[in-house]
């Protein structure tokens, strides 16, 4: 086994407020992000009613409203939910005729033991929920102790039912079970009930429910305003990323056998995605397709080479790719990258512009299109809180014909100098206190952008020190993980609990799961899942914020790693498949795994291998055929053990092996075999049932060997001889005479 641990400890400068920071997203000309609302924590999705107004899911619980481009103070409903992990408030779907009835579904997970998600109908009451008004649609099906594979995405289809998609719960098996609603695409009547055209009819009521299926975490989907095509984007495990059309009922992408694309003469009953993406750093590479959109509105000012494109985007690498669907395979072109703040949920709005959802950054963005000479502001400058001698920027971005030009002005006064996109002030003094704002212009013309204050606070930053967990704690899956801390300020003493908020990030590979802050505790626990994801690469951060009297804060983070240790898979005879977690991989196998973690091990058999057909007939353990065992705190070895089915004497090869005596009768034979170089032979003999009755192993030189196989007592009958050899396998007839 083995750990790692880190710590690292800051203070963060300030507290930005209206926040906006200036990063170098790359657009084609004349495009531009512009920030709509910011405020909206840890947001999931959204979706446009009617009417234009934005709904924007928070995902502890919380749904805000945007109107006319400002964040509503009072939300549209407060839920209460589980939003540990990837839990919380996921899908929000507005009813076709919502400009008569007002309603509103949304699709939540449950607090309980077991927490479960629900869809839920509500009235809207103008900007905020009529009382007492939730109908329940839909219970789904107990969630394990992992937290993440949610789904929850909703949309109501040109049929007019709904259509949910629904993660596997980090349960791999459930993507091809379908007496589970997990790792399904499902359509209902508004009201849950099953509708008249789903591909299943009988059997149970999630059966019949589902409309396709073989699913991993289908976080989001696509239905085409018009046609009514169906493209579902399912986030992989470790090599691809999916787009699936889901337009045709009974699809079964295949989760888990499949990932990405794959021969489609081996699984004939599986469909490949149109697309799929491979995992890795750049543009077109990633690791979690959390979003994609027909690009169909009834109007937009973008140029037309962009409608009906299919947007998509990567959570890790921040870029937003398009597919050409128009020919018989879809073409993948670029469109932005380095877009803000852990971009999701990209969709189109009634204005023809693009919008998405920054989840870091806690803000909603537009994708304007500006071909215009005379300079345009897309951002504007924000408010900003800094203490003495901390550093302190502010920044514009404009569109327009280049070269531009910028002047900063403090109070109405120019500042000599100032003639970037940017003015920093490091360190910040008490002299820096003012209203700026900044004039760009261009040959074309001029605009002056809204007016920024800067504060300057005489204040001492807070400090923020995490008590426990301490450097070089580490953790086993499903143990609790506790953390403390202290907050002091020079000028308010020690801080209160009100003055406290954790953070825990769930790091995986390059991306970060976040997940709502824990607001006013000095100390805590959270218990770390032993269900979910199993990649070794993997850990903790946990981050204490403290907030002083004036607004100003300090940070302090330790990295809490997991323990590890390696899982060694085998069968006997080597080289055959097993599964893992019910992804088939081929032995000999190795793979490291947090210790605690449950992993599921299965058996593929019968299979075929070098023409020989074999059996499963143990696992070294001795326990079932499809056994889940915690990971050990040492390196753990397994072996299944598989068994050759006897039958007709294959001699597939030239082999040059040959048996006497045959008929045998006296508990042993002599084998005569040529090898070309030194190697291990191993001898197998097993009965009709692929039982083994005797087995050796031996060494062979170049050249012609005779060994003795020694079988014991074994009774009269017919047996096979299982010869394998480093290039080969062959399977000999013996008989046992009395």
């Amino acid at each position: 086994m083995f750990s790692v641990s880190l710590r690292v400890i800051g203070a963060f400068f300030g507290v930005l407020i209206g926040s906006n920071f200036s990063i170098a997203q790359t657009y084609p000309p004349d495009f531009a992000q512009v920030l709509v609302s910011n405020g909206i924590t840890n947001p999931t999705t959204m979706a446009f009613a009617p009417d234009g107004r934005i709904f924007v899911a928070q995902q502890a619980g919380a749904l805000r409203v945007i109107k006319n481009n400002a964040l509503l103070p009072t939300p549209f409903i407060s839920l209460t939910v589980s939003s540990s992990g990837e839990r919380g408030l996921l899908g929000i779907a507005f009813d076709p005729d919502f400009p008569t009835n007002n309603y509103i579904y949304l699709y939540y997970t449950v607090p309980g033991s077991p927490a479960h998600n629900r869809i839920s109908r509500f009235t809207a009451d103008g900007d905020v929920v009529m009382a007492g008004s939730e109908s329940i649609i839909l219970e789904l099906d107990p969630l394990s102790g992992a937290t993440n594979h949610n789904g929850g995405a909703m949309h109501f289809g040109k049929d007019g039912k709904l259509y949910v998609a629904i993660g596997e719960n980090a349960t791999a098996s459930n993507a091809q079970n379908l007496d589970t609603y997990h790792g399904k695409m499902l359509r209902i009547n508004k009201d849950g009930s099953v509708p008249e055209g789903n591909p299943f009819t009988s059997g149970s009521e999630q059966r019949k429910r589902v409309w396709a299926y073989g699913l991993r975490n289908p976080y989001t989907f696509s239905i085409h305003p018009t046609t009514g095509r169906i493209l579902v984007n399912d986030v992989g495990k470790s090599t691809r990323e999916e787009i699936n059309d889901a337009t045709t009922s009974g699809r079964n992408f295949g989760w888990p056998a499949t990932e990405g694309t794959f021969n489609q003469s081996t699984y004939p009953n599986f469909t490949n995605p149109i697309y799929a993406y491979p995992h890795g750093s750049g543009d077109g590479r990633g690791c979690a397709i959390v979003a994609g959109t027909f690009f169909s509105p009834t109007t937009t000012n973008y140029p037309s080479s962009y409608v009906e494109r299919y947007f998509f985007q990567d959570l890790c690498n921040d870029w937003i790719n398009t597919l050409d669907l128009s020919g018989a395979s879809p073409v993948r072109a670029p469109f932005a990258t380095a877009i803000s703040g852990d971009a999701l949920a990209i969709t189109v709005g009634p204005d023809g512009n693009l919008y998405y959802l920054g989840r870091t950054a806690d803000a909603l963005y537009k994708i304007v299109y500006n071909n215009t000479t005379s300079p345009f502001i897309t951002n504007q400058p924000a408010d900003l809180t800094v203490g003495e001698g901390q550093a302190a920027v502010l920044s514009v971005n404009a569109l327009g014909s280049t070269p531009l030009s910028y002047q900063w002005r403090k109070n109405g006064n120019d500042i000599p100098g100032a003639t970037n996109s940017t003015i920093a002030f490091s360190p910040a003094a008490l002299t820096n206190n003012g209203n700026y704002s900044v004039v760009i212009s261009n040959t074309s013309g001029s605009v002056t952008s809204e007016e920024a204050t800067l504060t300057v606070l005489q204040n001492a930053l807070p400090v923020a020190e995490i008590l426990t967990p301490i450097v070089g704690t580490t953790y086993v899956a499903g143990t609790n993980i506790n953390f403390s801390g202290s907050g002091t300020d020079a000028e308010d003493g020690e801080l209160t609990s009100t003055a406290f908020s954790w953070e825990i990030h769930f790091h995986h590979d390059t991306h970060m799961h976040d997940q709502p802050p824990i607001d006013d505790i000095k100390q805590g626990s959270f218990l770390v899942p032993n269900i979910g994801e199993t990649s070794d690469n993997v850990w903790y951060r946990i981050i204490l914020t403290v907030t002083d009297s004036q607004g100003l804060i300090g940070k302090d983070s330790v990295d809490v790693l997991p323990q590890k240790s390696t899982l060694n898979i085998d069968s006997s005879p080597t080289g055959l498949q097993v599964t893992l977690d019910g992804q088939p991989v081929t032995t000999p196998y190795s793979v490291v795994s947090v210790e605690g973690m449950l992993r599921t091990m299965g058996v593929v058999s019968p299979q075929v291998k070098n023409g020989i057909t074999y059996n499963f007939l143990a696992w070294s353990n001795h326990g079932d055929e499809t056994q889940t065992i915690t990971v050990p705190p040492d390196d753990f070895t397994i072996t299944a053990r598989y068994g050759h089915v006897v039958g007709v004497e294959m001699d597939l090869y030239n082999d040059n092996i040959s048996i006497y005596p045959n008929p045998s009768k006296q508990g042993t034979v002599t084998i005569k075999v040529a090898s070309e170089i030194p190697q291990t032979i191993r001898i197998q003999m097993v009965d009709l049932l692929s039982r083994e009755i005797a087995a050796q192993s031996a060494q062979l030189s170049p050249g012609n060997n005779e060994l003795v196989f020694n079988y014991g007592r074994a009774r009269k009958g017919m047996y096979s001889l299982l010869i394998e050899m480093k290039d080969k396998t062959i399977s000999k007839r013996l008989t046992v005479s009395e």
